[in-house]
């Protein structure tokens, strides 16, 4: 065990490399009819080897007392679970709580194994390239599965979840730009199969973060060649650009992402009569009817017992009611929030306000590398607001944990 956890780093990076099959393999189940547990079991298996590695081999008494402290709310939690809904309800709501503090365990032990040791991003590259193909390859064959059931267009390729695969290449992307040192045809290839993938899969999230990331860095290399006045550089780079940017008015029309626009907004001028109000906007095309359901478990929130407003409603709603909900709103701020009480809100956010009170104080890089570094974390902060499931679901967490816990040790080699 201590020659394992001498070596934490390898294995985690062996952990990281098999996120995208893991993916894949959930996928091809699930579409074939086969409950399968393997990834569970293999992201479980990898949380519960970081608590021993916390308590045996890191032994900092500050985080002992906190984890001490989330376990102690995990019993909390199961009870009143117990005495407010029953032994029936007990297995699927440690399912999800389990799920949802999956991050702060994988945070907490990457904070301690990068204090020292340096990640490098040619890995993250890789595992990137990985998500891509796994896309854009069964697509290719047409045997890439459909990201709506009905209604909308788009092909998630091998994966599950369009939001979970957007949401990962969203807020690594960032991450990959600050080792680029020069424009080869590897990297354009690379670019090209970027944006093939993020307007196929016909989420809004991953296209929308693309040309955020796009436009920041564009507008931060053109003040920068002003100010140096290098006015030839700064028309090579304009005039490609001029040129993307208008054929974009051509192709942007056939793509799925732009096709899944117009079907959505079609639909709530059906549903205005013509006229969208700005509430059905916001909620509707923004927010896809999350404040809606927010709403709605906001009321099973207030009519709870004041055991649960501590400690959770838990994730089944109105439970032995004619009124049983389990969607989550898909805020995660929210979902936290409600579903745990504002002791287990709380708890959740201490690690991460603690690391983002002096993140960007601690980072030693400068230029476009801070640039995208911070852009990465507000795109973290925004995808768990407009989206969510980045800090609540393990195979997107795990990544928001490297990229929070490198940047907070400056391990970016």
């Amino acid at each position: 065990m201590k020659k394992i956890f001498s070596n934490f780093d390898k294995l985690f990076l062996i952990f990281l490399y098999i996120q995208p099959i893991l993916d894949v393999l959930t996928g091809i189940f699930l579409h074939n009819g086969i409950n399968t547990t393997i990834s569970s079991i293999i992201r479980l298996s990898f949380m519960i080897l970081c608590v021993i590695y916390m308590f045996v081999y890191v032994k900092d008494k500050k985080m002992n007392i906190y984890i001490l402290s989330l376990l102690g709310y995990f019993g909390i939690f199961i009870l009143t679970i117990l005495l407010v809904k029953g032994i029936p309800a007990v297995s699927y709501e440690i399912k999800n709580l389990l799920t949802t503090y999956y991050f702060i365990f994988i945070f907490i032990a990457l904070l301690n194994i990068y204090k020292k040791r340096k990640f490098n991003t040619k890995h993250l590259f890789i595992i990137y390239t990985s998500y891509l193909l796994f896309v854009f390859m069964p697509n290719i064959f047409n045997i890439g599965f459909n990201t709506y059931y009905e209604s909308k267009e788009g092909s998630t390729g091998l994966f599950v979840s369009a939001n979970a695969v957007g949401s990962i290449l969203s807020i690594t992307l960032p991450i990959l730009l600050i080792n680029i040192k020069k424009i080869n045809i590897k990297l354009i290839l690379l670019l090209l199969l970027n944006i093939y993938v993020i307007f196929t899969i016909g989420t809004k999230t991953p296209v929308l973060s693309f040309i955020l990331i796009l436009f920041v860095n564009l507008i931060y290399f053109v003040i920068t060649l002003i100010k140096k006045k290098n006015y030839k550089v700064l028309g090579i780079i304009l005039m490609p650009l001029i040129i993307l940017i208008s054929a974009s008015f051509i192709i942007l029309p056939k793509t799925t992402f732009y096709k899944n626009v117009v079907i959505h907004i079609n639909f709530l001028e059906k549903k205005d009569n013509g006229h969208i109000t700005t509430n059905h906007f916001i909620d509707h095309f923004i927010f896809s009817q999350r404040l809606t359901f927010e709403e709605k478990t906001r009321k099973s929130y207030n009519n709870s017992s004041l055991l649960e407003k501590i400690f959770g409603i838990g994730y089944i709603e109105n439970y032995s009611t004619d009124n049983v909900s389990i969607k989550t709103i898909e805020i995660d701020y929210c979902d936290i929030f409600y579903r745990h009480g504002l002791v287990g809100f709380i708890l959740f956010f201490i690690p991460v306000i603690y690391v983002f009170k002096d993140i960007f104080k601690r980072i030693k890089y400068t230029g476009y590398r801070k640039l995208n570094i911070c852009l990465s974390i507000t795109l973290i902060l925004l995808l768990a607001l407009f989206q969510g499931h980045i800090f609540v679901t393990p195979q997107n967490s795990i990544f928001v944990a490297l990229i929070l816990s490198l940047t907070y040790n400056n391990s970016f080699e």
